[in-house]
């Protein structure tokens, strides 16, 4: 059955007509764009856009859930000159609020539309600002909180997104809290710098199938400990490269297990044909090869003797 859909805002009008999922998707569109169309057209669109009129075309229509009318003054610049400006101001803590940042600034602030994991890239990068790793599954984690949405239209052979009222209420509302102890710390430490929080983190535990592999803790060795924890993501997630934050993230925080950029260095740079290693943006990435697979599914069996 086709479906229509009638949108209205003042002089601003959009029609869209087809299947469920291309009417909602081009509705995503349309938002994201409008900030645009209203600059475009005359004042008195503002005072109109607060009435947001949606109706049928035709007995076929079948009604889709619209989300809380955008406010116009909500997107507006908010006098940020620059992404560099913003994110001091925002002051992000984690990767993923990073990247959900600057997804909100390329669409709302610098009005650019739908964004692809390299347009998040070449914006940090333009403003001269530290990337996290793994853009694309920090994307993908902001997607699953329902801050963004993902297309399956691809640009440059990268897949799309937009922001949703969601997200860009988080973005809007998003306030730092500046810890006590932390400020103390930094303070002490000096040019000591924290980890940038790894994307991997939002796999759960449960997803990796521990019960196929061994209990980690038990490996005495911490470069046999490492090559069955990256043999868990391969298999069961399907993560090619890792970093050295990956792993010192991933040891501590799911496994609790200490990992130091000293151990992790050394078991890669060791691991000779096991692993296959590549430069990005100045960042070392590691992919475990079938020579490294081999060895790491041997220590399994090992253990699982014991």
């Amino acid at each position: 059955m086709t479906n229509k859909i009638h949108i209205k805002l003042g002089a601003i009008e959009f029609e869209a007509e087809g299947d469920n999922e291309l009417i909602e998707r081009e509705r995503d569109k349309f938002f994201s764009l409008l900030p645009q169309a209203i600059d475009a057209v005359s004042p008195g669109v503002h005072q109109a856009s607060r009435l947001l009129e949606i109706k049928p075309v035709e007995d076929s229509f079948m009604e889709l859930p619209i989300d809380t009318p955008i406010s116009t003054q909500s997107i507006q610049n908010c006098g940020y000159e620059s992404l560099a400006g913003f994110l001091r101001n925002k002051k992000f803590t984690t990767g993923v609020e990073i990247v959900m940042g600057v997804a909100y600034y390329i669409e709302y602030i610098d009005k650019l539309g739908s964004f692809t994991s390299k347009d998040i890239e070449n914006a940090l990068d333009e403003s001269r600002q530290n990337k996290p790793g793994n853009i694309s599954q920090m994307l993908t984690q902001n997607v699953k909180k329902g801050y963004l949405r993902a297309f399956k239209e691809k640009k440059d052979g990268l897949k799309t997104y937009c922001v949703l009222e969601l997200g860009k209420n988080w973005c809007e509302s998003y306030v730092a809290i500046e810890k006590k102890d932390d400020k103390k710390k930094s303070s002490r430490t000096g040019q000591q710098k924290p980890l940038v929080e790894s994307a991997l983190l939002g796999i759960s535990i449960d997803e990796l199938n521990l019960d196929k592999y061994c209990d980690v803790s038990k490996i005495k060795k911490f470069n046999e400990q490492m090559l069955v924890v990256i043999l868990m993501y391969t298999k069961e997630k399907g993560i090619d490269y890792f970093t050295y934050n990956d792993i010192i993230s991933i040891f501590k925080s799911k496994f609790r297990l200490p990992a130091t950029t000293r151990q992790v260095s050394y078991s890669f740079e060791s691991g000779g044909t096991m692993f296959d290693k590549k430069i990005e943006k100045r960042i070392a990435y590691y992919k475990l090869m079938n020579g490294g697979i081999k060895e790491a599914e041997r220590i399994v069996a090992d253990q699982r003797k014991v």
